[in-house]
């Protein structure tokens, strides 16, 4: 009878007891289950996004290594025509100094120079055409065809061309001259535009890295939490 009596007390603290370590342990479970599926929802999220910033920043590569791909290949013939004007400009410093003593003296010009210049201005209006047309006037066109086609006789004491020496000789020297300064002005202008390539460039190489380090540097933090 103390036993029975004892019994309901048992089993009501008993009863209390697991009712509540079975609502603890549901709650556990129903907490754990929650984590575990915003854990996996996080878990795809960062996966998503991890993706996306591998993308972008292979997106910038990508457009870096473009950029840098025609900066090299302007780079390059920028170089080979500066070095060809350069050359030009050479040429035709000599045969102004040349032509202008002569002038000067009104002195006969050795054949051999005025072949030699001849040869330079033909070569140069070959090489240079479009740079050269649109600065020379009809009247220089004739002249200087007609100058490299007869060298020899364009300074003749009693020209073919029935002009005297004084006129013929200054249109000559004055078209030399002319093509000179049009090098010099058309390589100022290259150098120029060459700057500011090389800065647009250096501009656009810097947010590319940019961009680049900080996806790079957002992807490696993403990935320790998708493992975490």
């Amino acid at each position: 009878e103390a036993i029975f009596e004892k019994m309901p007390c048992w089993c009501e603290t008993n009863d209390r007891e697991k009712t509540k370590s079975i609502a603890d342990a549901e709650a556990r479970i129903k907490s754990l289950t929650t984590f575990v599926e915003e854990a996996t929802a996080n878990s795809a999220r960062l996966n998503t996004e991890i993706k996306n910033l591998e993308k972008e920043v292979t997106k910038n590569q990508d457009a870096l290594d473009k950029a840098t791909g025609i900066r090299q290949k302007e780079l390059a013939e920028f170089n080979g025509e500066e070095k060809d004007v350069l050359q030009s400009i050479g040429a035709l410093k000599s045969a102004v100094t040349v032509l202008g003593k002569h002038h000067a003296e009104l002195v006969q010009v050795p054949a051999d120079q005025l072949i030699h210049i001849a040869v330079l201005i033909e070569g140069q209006f070959k090489k240079h055409k479009d740079m050269l047309m649109s600065t020379v006037t009809p009247s220089q066109k004739k002249a200087v065809a007609a100058f490299v086609q007869a060298p020899g006789d364009y300074f003749d004491a009693e020209p073919t061309f029935k002009q005297s020496y004084a006129p013929q000789s200054g249109q000559i020297f004055g078209i030399l001259k002319q093509m000179k300064e049009t090098f010099e002005t058309n390589l100022s202008a290259s150098q120029k535009e060459e700057m500011q390539a090389q800065a647009a460039y250096e501009d656009l190489k810097a947010a590319k890295e940019a961009e680049i380090k900080a996806g790079t540097e957002l992807k490696d933090t993403k990935d320790r939490k998708s493992v975490v």
